[in-house]
């Protein structure tokens, strides 16, 4: 009876660690989702302390390293993103959701020659639910290197699979404006104002601009006119007022 007790007392010992961790674990998921709510909801100070206690409960749990360098990314808190991003990446350098997520940071900085391999690395995973995102943000990153090619084959593939996609418009308008094609700016801007009920200040600047491109004075004015009158203190307005 007493060998019987002791083993019993043994298997208790053995479960603890496992129960410890799992609910470490769930913490940490716990806490990483509250980040994500209260970043969409603009709480960021709150943001920040949940995705720290996310990362304090559980450092392992790759989800709460990513989402806490996005909570510091959007601070601007860039070294410190830097770092999580990093920590995210020494848990397993293959997910693609934290590839694209750090190819971004890096694009939206300096370094837009570095992030094309992390955008490549998201889009080689086959299981990767959103390659269209890393996608589309490979050619945003390589307009911003001023190579068009390959900018113009990552956007044709991301409207490929989605014809509507706005942000695909969008910048595939201002891939043809950049590189003075008239025709192909106008077709892919017909599009996008089809998709856009409410055209913002981005959208009335890049008409402005395929305008000025075909000389269509009445155009340009009619446009320039609704930009002045709807947003008057964007920057686009700013652009028109000054002539660029």
């Amino acid at each position: 009876m007493m060998r019987m007790r002791r083993w019993g007392l043994c298997l208790a010992c053995l479960c603890l660690p496992v129960m410890a961790f799992a609910s470490s674990l769930e913490l940490a998921q716990t806490r990483a989702q509250l980040a994500v709510e209260y970043m969409r909801y603009g709480n960021m100070r709150a943001a920040l302390d949940s995705a720290d206690e996310a990362v304090k409960a559980d450092s392992s749990y790759q989800n709460g390293q990513l989402i806490r360098a996005l909570v510091l990314m959007q601070l601007g808190m860039d070294k410190e993103a830097e770092g999580a991003f990093r920590k995210a990446l020494s848990i397993d350098a293959t997910n693609p959701e934290v590839n694209n997520n750090y190819g971004w940071f890096l694009c939206k900085g300096t370094r837009a020659a570095e992030s094309i391999t992390y955008f490549t690395r998201a889009l080689a995973d086959p299981l990767y639910d959103k390659p269209q995102t890393a996608q589309l943000n490979r050619g945003l990153c390589l307009m911003k290197l001023d190579k068009l090619d390959e900018a113009n084959t990552d956007l044709l593939a991301v409207l490929r699979f989605n014809g509507s996609d706005v942000m695909a418009l969008r910048e595939m308008t201002r891939l043809q404006l950049q590189g003075s094609n008239a025709k192909l700016a106008a077709f892919y801007y017909q599009r996008l104002r089809r998709e856009v009920a409410t055209p913002g200040p981005a959208d009335l600047w890049l008409g402005v601009r395929l305008a000025r491109l075909q000389a269509d004075k009445a155009a340009e004015k009619r446009l320039g006119d609704t930009l002045l009158a709807s947003y008057p203190d964007s920057v686009e307005t700013q652009h028109y007022l000054s002539g660029n």
